[in-house]
């Protein structure tokens, strides 16, 4: 329960309505910090991406100016020959200060000795050097959007710090002023936000329960039609008026079970949302692998066992140990895994905050969850709000 302080002036209520504001600020504010750390992770993966097909790039290219270089040599004693053999001018610029030369008319020079020479064509070497030339623009895009996402990863963080700085302020500040009550108001929401979904995990649960029970009703009374069917069937195999009244038997059993198997379908969808992704056998695995960093420092963009993690590499890191891969985003996580519903939350699933999702942490049971909390924090349990889970998945 909420202790309160002696009242402002205002009373009572606007004490607590300014305790409640205060604790929704300072939500709002880890949400921010949240958030930037989550574009700096986007915007170096999204940069490692880039950095690996410049490698490519690059060592396309190298290739590429390596056979042109041959064939220009092999151009250029083609040419001297010519000349020694025939004393033509033909060749035109080709001897000429290559700086001073303009590209495409050298390019055409090159081109039509070689033809004459016999020993390619004019479409071989021009396709060759458009070929490089889109290449080299490729590089350079990719180049000029890796240096923008660097640049944007670095706006980001130092962003997230100076709006973790703002935070630590503002809380320091708040609770100068209104001391415990915020962690007084934090505990009541928590424990509020606790207590709603035990009874939406009570309610689904009933409702499963009794979906199952009308399943099982309607599939015993389908057995019990269809044995007064037969039964009818075969004590009137010479009467053509019980003939008929086994006919009519056989249509009400058929009935029947067109319902039971229209309810059945029914209760699945109404069963609270539970999921039917069964839980992997390997979750055991990763709330294991997670638990054991429990200290190690929290670190933007970083999934070092031992060394530091942010929300995403922790949860990466736990299910890589029991053999599945994740992408160190919690976004993508969540796109990339099987959804279950928050009632069903079983150890080893992933808990996703805030709209846009921009934390995660790995459900231990028992409401809890370890996670790789912020910037001056490490690795830890903590109770999960469920009030601000946006979805959970089941990876494995």
């Amino acid at each position: 329960m909420l202790v309160l302080a002696p009242a402002f002036a205002g009373g009572v209520s606007d004490q607590e309505k300014t305790v409640q504001q205060v604790v929704a600020e300072i939500d709002r504010m880890h949400q921010k910090v949240d958030q930037y750390n989550e574009d700096i992770v986007v915007a170096l993966d999204q940069k490692a991406q880039l950095d690996a097909q410049i490698v490519i790039s690059q060592q396309s290219i190298a290739e590429q100016q390596a056979v042109i270089a041959a064939l220009e040599v092999q151009l250029g004693n083609v040419a001297v020959s010519k000349v020694m053999g025939t004393g033509s001018g033909a060749l035109g610029p080709l001897f000429s200060d290559p700086v001073a030369l303009d590209e495409s008319l050298q390019r055409d020079h090159l081109a039509k000795v070689a033809v004459n020479a016999g020993e390619a064509t004019t479409n071989d070497y021009e396709f060759l050097l458009d070929q490089l030339q889109t290449e080299q623009k490729s590089l350079e895009d990719n180049q000029a959007q890796a240096a923008a996402l660097a640049e944007q990863a670095e706006t980001s963080r130092e962003k997230a710090e100076q709006a973790l700085k703002d935070l630590e302020d503002r809380e320091t500040k708040e609770r100068n002023k209104l001391g415990t009550l915020i962690d007084q108001e934090q505990q009541r929401q928590a424990e509020k936000a606790a207590a709603e979904y035990a009874a939406q995990v009570k309610a689904a649960q009933a409702r499963s329960a009794a979906d199952k029970a009308a399943q099982a009703n309607n599939s015993s009374s389908n057995n019990s039609g269809s044995s007064n069917s037969g039964s009818s069937n075969s004590g009137s195999s010479n009467s053509g008026a019980s003939n008929s009244g086994s006919s009519n038997s056989g249509s009400s059993g058929s009935g029947s079970g067109g319902s039971g198997s229209s309810n059945a379908g029914s209760s699945g969808d109404s069963g609270g949302g539970i999921s039917t992704q069964p839980v992997s056998s390997r979750a055991g695995t990763a709330v294991n692998a997670a638990a054991g960093q429990q200290g190690v420092p929290y670190r933007f963009a970083t999934s070092n066992p031992g060394v530091s993690f942010d929300c995403s590499g922790l949860t990466a890191y736990a299910w890589s140990m029991a053999g599945v891969n994740l992408p160190h985003q919690s976004g993508q996580q969540y796109a990339s895994t099987p959804h279950v519903s928050k009632e069903s939350a079983q150890p080893g699933d992933l808990i996703f905050y805030y709209s846009p999702i921009s934390h995660v942490g790995i459900y231990i049971g028992g409401g809890q969850m370890i996670h790789a909390p912020a910037t001056g924090k490490v690795v830890s349990v903590t109770t999960v709000r469920w009030d601000r889970v946006v979805g959970v998945s089941r990876p494995g």
